[in-house]
């Protein structure tokens, strides 16, 4: 994309308003840049630079169109009482919302958390008053006070995972259950006796999200006995469900206990979700952009392949001959920059037609065998060469038509590597390193990812290909 560098009449009237009416100068040179204007352009325009990089200057007009959709989303999840949750299995019916997530936690993390958990645990209590000593024997640690990074990480992940705003949650739980320890049924939400000393600001209980960090020998499993349902110890393993009903009242079907260990012992996670924020000027509940509710169709979402050889070597061809033909590249958004203002941070060379028919023929089977569903091409671009020190900002893709998607590295000059930060489907994020040849497929529109790390180097030249599943829908997204 070409940068404009000429302002026409009412463009500078619209300047000119908003700088006499004391608007954010940095919002205003960030609407210019959306708008395709270049930054030097802008600056003399203006008589006005940020003192802030680029990556960080926020478009007003966008942080309130972000806001209004949220809203939008929680309005209407709300009605339906119902979370997007990629990956889970569902045991729901009309009457409750109760999901489980295999592998949720990583195994080492499994394990940083029950090392957390021995050094802090202390006797458990209950909220209600009961006088049988024996309803709750497992000992409990508050870990979310411990202020420890694997916790606020995994903190972090759990309500991004939900799309719950962090404000409406209480800190993660560890409780550990040793030989014949048990929790006798019980409900999660306050009984309206208890709600009053326990709800506070933040009222009502909403979700559980519990997580099993180890296998149990014999016993130990998670009923629902309302529901004839059962769940055995599993490593990284969650159990998820909605205590109240769409009307906000308990839902008693929520019953559970913990059936006593027999044989070995269980450590579990617990983290709860209240009706209300803990901040009076938090936002809405539920958090999640419109990306994210795009379908999930591979349980982690990324993985990393090879392009055949005979396809790889016409590329490499292609590029060599070409090189002298690379145009100085502009992307809306800014979401390509680099750290040393006013240089160049990526250029391009467009791929002939023939070439991106026979990228998307070559990659269509291998993409569609990986993600399941039978795909539709929709764009290839040309080869994207980046310059030393150049970023790229964390992202997500286009939810219309880049929902499959594959990075193809074709040449790299660099120093050290250059990774791709990505997160997977669980919201882990991941740093991933291709060398010339290899490509990554993932699910771009869903998946938040980027480099921003600068490039250590002259340059890194890259071929990105999309697709989109044959039925898959945005125009439902759009009605978010």
């Amino acid at each position: 994309m070409v940068m404009k560098t000429v302002f026409d009449e009412s463009w500078q009237q619209w300047i000119r308003t908003n700088v006499d009416a004391g608007q954010d100068k940095d919002g205003i040179f960030k609407i210019l840049l959306d708008e395709g204007y270049d930054y030097q352009a802008i600056k003399q325009q203006m008589n006005y630079e940020p003192s802030i990089p680029v990556v960080l200057l926020q478009n007003p007009f966008k942080i309130a169109e972000q806001k209004t959709r949220q809203q939008r989303i929680q309005s209407q999840n709300q009605s339906l009482s119902k979370l997007f949750i990629p990956g889970a299995k569902s045991f729901g019916t009309a009457d409750i919302e109760l999901y489980s997530v295999e592998d949720f936690l990583l195994p080492q993390e499994c394990q940083a958390l029950i090392e957390l958990i021995e050094q802090a645990k202390q006797p458990s209590t209950i909220t209600s008053e009961n006088p049988d000593q024996q309803f709750r024997t497992s000992s409990t640690c508050h870990l979310g006070n411990m202020q420890d990074p694997v916790i606020r990480k995994i903190d972090l992940q759990i309500c991004q995972y939900l799309g719950i705003d962090p404000s409406y949650s209480e800190v993660i739980q560890g409780q550990h259950y040793q030989l014949g320890q048990q929790f006798k049924p019980h409900t999660d939400y306050f009984e309206p006796y208890e709600l009053a000393h326990y709800g506070g600001i933040q009222g009502q209980r909403t979700y559980t999200f519990m997580i099993y960090l180890n296998e149990v020998e014999q016993g130990g499993d998670t009923v629902f006995p309302e529901l004839a349902i059962g769940f055995k110890a599993k490593k990284g393993m969650a159990v998820i469900w909605n205590n109240i009903n769409p009307d906000g009242s308990v839902n008693y079907q929520t019953l559970h206990q913990g059936m006593p260990v027999q044989k070995g012992e269980k450590l579990i996670i617990t983290k709860w979700f209240r009706q209300h924020s803990l901040e009076q000027s938090s936002g809405p509940m539920l958090c999640k952009e419109i990306n994210e509710y795009v379908p999930a169709y591979n349980k982690v979402g990324f993985v990393k392949e090879r392009l055949p050889d005979w396809l790889f070597k016409q590329i490499v061809e292609f590029y060599k001959l070409n090189k002298a033909l690379q145009v100085d590249e502009h992307i809306p958004g800014d979401f390509v920059y680099n750290i040393n203002q006013g240089q160049k941070s990526s250029s391009l060379i467009e791929l002939p037609e023939h070439l991106r028919e026979t990228l998307h023929d070559t990659l269509k089977p291998m993409m569609e065998a990986w993600c399941g569903k039978t795909l539709e091409p929709t764009f290839v671009y040309g080869i994207r060469v980046y310059k030393n020190q150049a970023m790229l900002k964390l992202h997500r893709d286009r939810y219309q038509t880049h929902i499959i998607s594959a990075i193809i590295n074709v040449a790299q000059d660099v120093n050290q590597d250059w990774p791709l930060l990505i997160d997977d489907n669980y919201y882990r994020q991941h740093q991933v390193n291709l060398q010339p040849g290899e490509m990554l497929f993932y699910e771009s529109a869903r998946l938040k990812h980027g480099r921003p790390l600068p490039l250590d180097g002259r340059c890194y030249a890259n071929i990105f290909c999309h697709f989109k599943p044959l039925d898959y829908q945005p125009e439902l997204l759009k009605k978010l």
